[in-house]
């Protein structure tokens, strides 16, 4: 069988982008050990089969193999961060997977708004230094317009999720919603350049989404690019970023005066029970909750590294909610959202072909709405 002629220089750049180890990816593609390691010193080159395997394996397109100087990328710029608990590390392949499809769905849209003419609305931009409940404070009323008592009345945690996301993508930011895995990052960012992204694991309960998602908005108005781990409630984290962005979104779910006012009317003297509740009343996350009693010194760090994450999971990885299977363009609609109404007004009005919407989003246009 005829060799292919691969750069042995794009493919050490793809393997490496891939997270995956050499060692795994020979078994991977049913290879010898050492095989790969031959290819990237260019001592052999794979046949057809083996090619084919390589480039689904690593997500790559077959021309990426061949060029001699590796394309430049835009994961790099989203950093890796650790909230509570957590301990540096490399990001995991399915990280890579989800930060490359974003940043290309990303770049697809962006193209798709300029064809259609349309202006980005531009996401203010605050310091860390500033006050995390004042901007949330000002946010909240500015771009939401949500008061608690709509909060409240929403059904679910489902619902709060939706509710929240839309409102964050009527920003322009862009929210897409990935089964990361209980291993891997809760959420990730990026605003380096329009529109911004925002990543969720939909791995955890609806409650952690929404905490993720105004977290992660956090780093998007602070221009703080970021890809955040968390594995077990521990202590005060040592980012000041990652701290910064915890009490943005626990102020900004849960504003100062209606907490407090919920909390005088809880009847409980143990803060984890007390959290509890209040997470149940206003779709949040337990952990979010307790940190807010910690804020106001209604608990204390005792309080919070009693909670682990592993009780915010949801109760069957990967399904929705409900627990119904679900088709593959609700699926694909659920992870990228109201993204897609502009790849379908684009492809209404001919700036983009099927073709196209099949390569980016591997979706037809009648499954965009």
């Amino acid at each position: 069988m005829a060799l292919v002629p691969i750069s042995p220089r794009a493919l050490s750049w793809a393997i490496a982008e891939s997270g995956i180890p050499k060692t795994s990816l020979d078994t991977l593609l049913r290879v010898p050990i050492g095989t790969i390691e031959r290819w990237i010193e260019g001592d052999d080159q794979p046949n057809q089969s083996q090619f084919k395997r390589l480039k689904e394996r690593l997500r790559r397109p077959a021309a990426i193999f061949f060029m001699e100087a590796p394309p430049e990328t835009a994961e790099s710029a989203v950093a890796m961060r650790f909230g509570f608990g957590a301990t540096s590390r490399a990001r995991t392949p399915k990280e890579r997977l989800v930060i490359r499809d974003s940043l290309r769905v990303r770049d697809f849209v962006s193209d798709l708004r300029d064809e259609l003419g349309r202006r980005q609305i531009n996401v203010p931009t605050y310091s860390t230094n500033e006050s995390p409940e004042r901007v949330a404070s000002v946010v909240r009323q500015e771009f939401f317009g949500i008061s608690v008592e709509d909060q409240v009345s929403w059904k679910t945690p489902t619902e709060a999720f939706r509710k929240w996301r839309s409102l964050i993508e009527r920003m322009d930011i862009l929210v897409f919603l990935y089964p990361i895995g209980e291993d891997s990052a809760r959420g990730f960012s990026f605003a380096t350049q329009p529109p911004p992204v925002i990543g969720v694991s939909s791995t955890w309960d609806a409650t952690v989404r929404v905490y993720t998602l105004f977290h992660e908005l956090g780093h998007i108005l602070t221009r703080t690019n970021s890809s955040c781990v968390e594995d077990m409630v521990k202590g005060i984290t040592t980012d000041p970023i990652e701290r910064w962005c915890e009490n943005f979104a626990a102020s900004f779910l849960m504003p100062r005066p209606e907490f407090e006012k919920l909390t005088s009317q809880i009847q409980a003297t143990d803060p984890f029970a007390t959290a509890t509740r209040i997470a149940n009343k206003l779709f949040v996350s337990r952990k979010s909750a307790l940190l807010r009693l910690v804020e106001i010194g209604l608990a204390n760090w005792d309080d919070f590294r009693r909670l682990q994450s592993k009780y915010e999971k949801k109760a069957s990885g990967g399904r929705p909610d409900s627990g119904k299977k679900r088709s593959r363009d609700v699926a694909r609609r659920d992870t990228y959202g109201g993204c897609l109404s502009i790849v379908d007004d684009a492809y209404k009005a001919g700036f983009v072909s099927e073709s196209d919407i099949r390569t980016y989003l591997r979706m037809y246009p009648d499954e965009l709405n």
